[in-house]
């Protein structure tokens, strides 16, 4: 038994008789995680105390950059984190992808565990400068990466896409819960009971999801996973082959929501009717959900199983970036805004309506949320020093590039909103930057758009 099974399996003997041999603890094991970090894991308080006893770094990084205090963090334990933290566990540790412990926290709302990383020196600013990123890169469907300053005033560069589904569920489903009683769903007011089953649906879907989590005995909760999985409409979250689609069902109808990037050779959201609902039992949604899946079963097996027959299929934008669980989230709402008006009585016979109905709804929705983001990220740009003013105008300098160029009358609004941040600033470099990049340099479709965009405003002279 290596060090490394000790660990896992919790065998406090074993991993003492090892320690006995003097092993390198600050070392990677098979798995790519130190000794320390495994302890941590397998949470498991009295062994992290056993090996920091014996000279592991309790800083030491895993191989994508995580130290042992982010797994007690993601593990809730917060005896652990608390002895991880009196022992010299930078509370402002971040991945390398940027990510600090207290990200996950903050998204989960875990009141105590914040509480603890906050009077441990945790710094919030650096926590929801990386969320807020990873929302704008979300919303705008942004490619590329955007710096953020951590709290020593080092540069950090995050990658705009990337998210976590548990989470993309209680965002977007939060979101969509202020839209309901926000100024810009008023013309929408006849559908807010209908939007708050939407809300319902996502939270528990949210719930289904956090059961997935790699210390999680689903056997253990099955009662309460069938409990939510057996209320509709029913919103079944799927990951295979590092893509992540959504199965959105309701009585005998089960629509797939899929806007991968060559979504053109797909449909976006199609709509079938389930011939063999006997197979959709207990055991089937529990295998769906919680057991891996191949591209062949999901994209092939499945629709023979379950006899699926199209009904008719609703048209969204495919991703364009590659958030393809965010994507298929959002299109949870224009699905189930539309199967449940179908299910009312003499609904298959308005189907062309209700669809443009549901789009409608998911567009207004869509718009609200993306610009509720931007102008957070303004505020916020007031707000902040010099340093960290120069990242959020990156930001928003990759969103002005890659995302207002269109014409339509919400980008020129938002064109005029990023501009002014720029117009006779410090950090007018940065659009100088892009045309130097992709206009002058490399001329690309792109850089010419920008540099018209940009010759329109009067920011760069004709």
């Amino acid at each position: 038994m290596s060090l490394a099974t000790a660990i896992i399996e919790e065998d406090l003997r074993a991993v003492e008789e090892w320690l006995r041999h003097r092993p390198d603890l600050n070392q990677m094991d098979e798995y790519g995680f130190t000794p320390l970090i495994e302890a941590a894991i397998a949470d498991n308080l009295a062994i992290a105390k056993l090996l920091l006893a014996h000279g592991a770094d309790v800083n030491g990084q895993d191989a994508t950059g995580n130290t042992a205090l982010h797994w007690a963090t993601e593990n809730n334990n917060l005896e652990l984190v608390q002895f991880l933290l009196a022992r010299g566990a930078n509370p402002n540790a971040y991945t390398l992808s940027g990510q600090a412990v207290l990200v996950m926290p903050i998204l989960r709302r875990q009141a105590d565990l914040r509480r603890i990383l906050y009077q441990a020196g945790a710094n919030e600013v650096f926590a929801q400068d990386f969320i807020n990123l990873k929302l704008l890169g979300h919303m705008f469907e942004l490619v590329g990466t955007a710096a953020l300053v951590d709290p020593q005033n080092k540069y950090v560069e995050v990658d705009f896409e990337g998210f976590f589904l548990e989470i993309t569920l209680g965002l977007i489903c939060d979101s969509l819960a202020q839209f309901q009683n926000n100024y810009g769903a008023r013309k929408l007011r006849r559908y807010l009971g209908l939007s708050q089953v939407i809300v319902d649906v996502m939270q528990r879907a949210a719930e289904l999801v956090r059961y997935r989590q790699y210390r999680v005995d689903v056997s253990k909760h099955r009662p309460m996973i069938l409990s939510l999985a057996q209320q509709e409409p029913l919103i079944l979250p799927i990951g295979y082959e590092g893509h992540a689609i959504t199965f959105v069902k309701y009585g005998q109808i089960i629509a797939k929501c899929d806007r991968r990037e060559d979504s053109r050779l797909y449909d976006n959201i199609m709509c079938y009717r389930i011939g063999r609902p006997d197979i959709f039992t207990n055991q089937f949604v529990m295998d769906l959900l919680y057991k891996k899946q191949s591209g062949q079963f999901i994209n092939e097996d499945l629709p023979q199983l379950l006899e699926l027959t199209p009904l008719t299929e609703i048209k969204v934008e495919s991703q364009i970036s590659g958030n393809c669980s965010w994507a298929n989230v959002e299109a949870c709402i224009p699905t189930l805004f539309f199967l449940v008006l179908a299910s009312l009585p003499g609904g298959v016979e308005s189907l062309s309506q209700y669809k443009s109905l549901a789009l409608n709804f998911y567009h207004r929705w869509r718009e609200w949320n993306k610009e509720r983001a931007l102008q957070f990220c303004l505020n916020s740009f007031q707000e902040a020093d010099s340093i960290r003013k120069a990242c959020k105008a990156e930001i928003l300098a990759a969103i002005l590039f890659q995302r207002c160029g269109s014409g339509q009358i919400s980008d020129k609004a938002r064109t005029e909103s990023i501009l002014a941040i720029f117009e006779n600033s410090r950090y007018h470099y940065i659009l100088q930057n892009y045309l130097q990049t992709y206009y002058y340099r490399s001329p690309t479709p792109e850089g010419e758009q920008f540099s018209r965009l940009l010759k329109t405003y009067g920011i760069i002279k004709g």
